[in-house]
């Protein structure tokens, strides 16, 4: 998800880029996800992965938590979290890796947000060049004492519908996990604080999320806890190992993590987060590599080439290739006149341009869109986004580097040409 300063928006569903996700190079670091998502996503050797039929492509403040996100530096600055893993090794854990050797394509999935449409009609209509989708439903409590607790979320017959649709398109559906959109401060982290002190806070969680696959049909747990404060690194890592643990023989395990180029062991991002250790535990490891810029920064790209180049290179020194997933925002950002940027999806970026008349450029360095605009108050706009060429560009990268996969913040913003550059590159 994707974090902002300040206060949070209105109550409402959350999402991984304007929600509480993070990633930013030296200036103010790296990561964002929680203003209406993403960011802003692992042991026993699986069977392989069946071949998979392919079909035919045929609440309201989600938008504003995911901009609640966009805040988190992700780049830390000292030491290795430990021994690096093997380049394309399992690392010596015990694998769960049940969708087999192929690329990976995750999709994170909300409800409707203002102006924009929800992931389902995504999920159905992209279905074959999809695997796994993350429903953003749930969180911890944030007493902390590990209830997980519905959130942005539909009615339980409505979650049990969209995890039926998916299963029939042979899809997988993991629970999402998270500790986002709680208000204003740092109440996300205090959350993580109190939740991870308690043992019996993590036992309840773990029965909880196992509650919650039995009764509704998940095919594994996704977590994603962010701005966990750094001296809660071991216990974030014991917890992990605990959930996979406890999880039944061939269900998912994955992790969402704000990108790092170096291990900054106070960073209030990422320092919580060691790469290795968590690497062994999970099957996947997503790194939110679409925050460079956010709301507390300057206008610039979201995720520049060299960017996501960085991000990855570091996560590879500490994680098996094999487990490395890569995030792909789908969003983009108009920041100008003062407080919060605003989230937009592609059409809307795409629109706003034409209705002002200008043109959208190509950042050569970046590799991304962007445009200017001068708004009816006179104030200068830019205007950051995704579009099917920057895809592309980044999915060349996924190829070069060997990782695994792509995950998607969010479906439903994405440019509808850009479906071509995952059938190309990882289908």
């Amino acid at each position: 998800m994707i974090q902002w300063p300040g206060p949070s928006p209105a109550p409402g569903p959350a999402g991984r880029p304007p929600g509480s996700q993070a990633g930013k190079p030296p200036r103010a670091g790296e990561g964002a996800k929680e203003q209406g998502r993403l960011g802003c996503p692992r042991h026993r050797h699986p069977a392989p992965r069946p071949a998979r039929p392919r079909p035919r492509r045929p609440r309201t403040a989600l938008a504003l938590l995911l901009l609640v996100a966009l805040v988190l530096p992700a780049c830390g600055g000292s030491g290795p979290a430990g021994p690096p893993a093997k380049p394309g090794g399992d690392g010596g854990d015990r694998g769960n890796r049940i969708l087999g050797r192929d690329p990976v394509v995750y999709g994170f999935y909300t409800e409707p947000e203002p102006g924009m449409p929800g992931s389902f009609a995504t999920m159905v209509r992209r279905a074959r060049d999809l695997d796994v989708i993350v429903p953003f439903w749930f969180r911890l409590a944030e007493r902390g004492d590990g209830t997980i607790e519905a959130y942005a979320a539909p009615s339980p017959e409505r979650r049990r519908q969209v995890i039926r649709e998916a299963h029939r398109r042979n899809l997988k559906v993991e629970l999402i996990v998270h500790n986002l959109l709680y208000g204003p401060g740092d109440r996300s982290a205090a959350t993580a604080r109190r939740f991870l002190r308690d043992p019996r806070a993590q036992d309840r969680a773990v029965g909880g999320m196992l509650d919650l696959i039995r009764q509704e049909g998940y095919d594994g747990v996704h977590l994603d806890l962010e701005t966990v404060p750094p001296e809660e690194r071991h216990r974030l890592t014991a917890f992990v190992r605990k959930v996979r643990e406890a999880l039944p023989q061939g269900k998912l395990l994955s992790i969402a993590v704000f990108p790092r180029n170096r291990d900054v062991r106070d960073d209030p991002n990422t320092g919580a987060y060691d790469y290795a250790a968590l690497g062994r535990a999970v099957d996947y490891f997503i790194l939110m590599t679409y925050s460079e810029h956010r709301a507390d920064t300057p206008p610039g790209p979201l995720a520049s080439l060299d960017y996501v180049d960085r991000m990855v290179r570091y996560a590879l020194r500490y994680v098996p290739r094999d487990k490395v997933i890569v995030g792909l925002g789908a969003f983009g950002f108009d920041w100008g006149g003062g407080g919060f940027p605003r989230y937009l999806d592609h059409a809307q970026a795409v629109r706003l341009a034409r209705d002002r008349g200008v043109a959208v450029r190509w950042d050569d360095r970046a590799r991304v869109p962007f445009f200017t605009y001068t708004a009816d108050d006179g104030t200068s706009h830019t205007v950051y986004f995704e579009n099917a060429r920057s895809w592309g560009e980044k999915l060349n990268l996924v190829q070069r580097h060997g990782v695994r996969g792509v995950a998607i913040w969010r479906l439903g913003m994405e440019d509808a040409a850009a479906w071509r550059q995952i059938a190309l590159r990882l289908r």
